[in-house]
């Protein structure tokens, strides 16, 4: 999961200070810009449908999850990396030097040809088009690139179901931490704040990971439409941990070259059935052309292969398969708590509301 920093974005570690004042699930924090509602630790059910919003699933089977980035919007980049110059050069070398010889030709009074204005205006296409589309060109692959090694040098937050375990490795660190999953912190927070064009309201999803070794908090954070969006996410995860990868989302899918052939059969078939235009076709097959056909679908193959960073073998060698004898059990904790909130959901009561309730019975 990235991290997400704006001008609404807290100092989380300074803000929840969770090494002195550890949170409780259902506990909610203020902060000057706002405020967050905490759902873990004890990972007890929400109440919501697990959905894995934004392709973050990367790796889900038995033993464990991966949650990172999928390259579901790679061949887009690519795709627009590639219009700009291509676009530039169509306008410049085609465009423009026919449609001035056109109109040269047919309102000239010095009785000048098609030709002469052609010759002239695809020259100084050809200049603008080796600078301009040049220039777009390397700032297409700067783009690709730079955000393909961004996503490479950050591996997935693993979590191991069988022993109750979650990985974590900081950025540009081969040294994991192991957190336990029940003491695992997650949260939604809603904050506010001033750009120079107005006020902001942004929603995170995070989650905390405690390095004992090292005596610091690490905070892995994404930008959520809604709270609920971010509730949904953490339900996804807790589903996978608790009951099993058959309830949980599957993995996300990647872009590919398999991608480029199910896009082109979808149209085929939109217009067998007449969903598309003779000219919707003819679109697709141009704008895919500007776009050099299956190159930006072989850019997001590459970015997939080359942005899964593998594991060190002591984490390889972690995330096998282990006896079922030996697999962590919920502590009786959670496994009480669980019952409880089950049994508020099937009156009608929520997340949010039980656990105001539960306050109110405690004070």
């Amino acid at each position: 999961m990235p991290s997400k920093k704006d001008a609404s974005t807290p100092d989380y570690d300074a803000e929840f200070d969770l090494k002195n004042r550890p949170p409780q699930a259902g506990e909610t924090r203020k902060f000057p810009t706002g405020e967050a509602f905490f759902l873990s630790p004890l990972p007890v059910p929400t109440g919501q449908i697990p959905v894995d919003l934004g392709g973050s699933f990367v790796a889900v089977n038995d033993v464990y999850l991966d949650v990172g980035s999928s390259n579901l919007t790679k061949s887009f980049q690519a795709r627009l990396c590639v219009m700009l110059p291509t676009t530039l050069i169509f306008l410049m070398q085609v465009v423009l030097p026919v449609g001035m010889g056109i109109a040269g030709e047919l309102y000239n009074p010095f009785g000048r040809t098609f030709w002469y204005y052609f010759s002239d205006l695809f020259l100084f296409g050809l200049w603008i088009s080796l600078l301009g589309g040049g220039a777009a060109t390397l700032l297409g692959i700067w783009a690709v690139v730079t955000t393909t090694l961004a996503k490479a040098r950050t591996r997935p937050l693993r979590f191991h179901r069988q022993r109750r375990e979650v990985c974590f490795f900081p950025d540009g660190s081969d040294e994991p931490v192991i957190c336990p999953w029940e003491k695992m912190v997650a949260w939604v927070s809603v904050s506010s704040g001033q750009t120079g064009v107005g006020a902001v309201t942004s929603y995170t999803f995070g989650m905390a990971v405690d390095d004992v070794k090292n005596d610091k908090v690490h905070f892995l954070l994404r930008g959520a439409l809604t709270p609920l969006h971010g509730l949904v996410q953490w339900e996804s995860i807790r589903t996978y941990m608790e009951k099993g990868p058959e309830f949980a989302p599957g993995v996300a899918p990647y872009e590919g070259l398999h991608t480029f052939d199910k896009e082109r059969e979808d149209m085929r078939e939109e217009y067998l059935y007449k969903e598309r235009s003779a000219l919707g076709v003819a679109w697709w097959y141009v704008s895919h052309v500007f776009t050099l056909w299956r190159f930006p679908y072989w850019v997001a193959e590459w970015d997939h292969g080359y942005s899964m960073k593998a594991m060190p073998d002591s984490i390889a060698a972690w995330s096998q398969a282990i006896p079922p004898e030996e697999w962590a059990k919920p502590s009786a904790e959670l496994k009480e708590e669980s019952v409880k909130i089950e049994a508020a959901f099937a009156e009608g009561i929520n997340f949010a509301k039980y656990f105001e309730s539960k306050l109110v019975k405690i004070d």
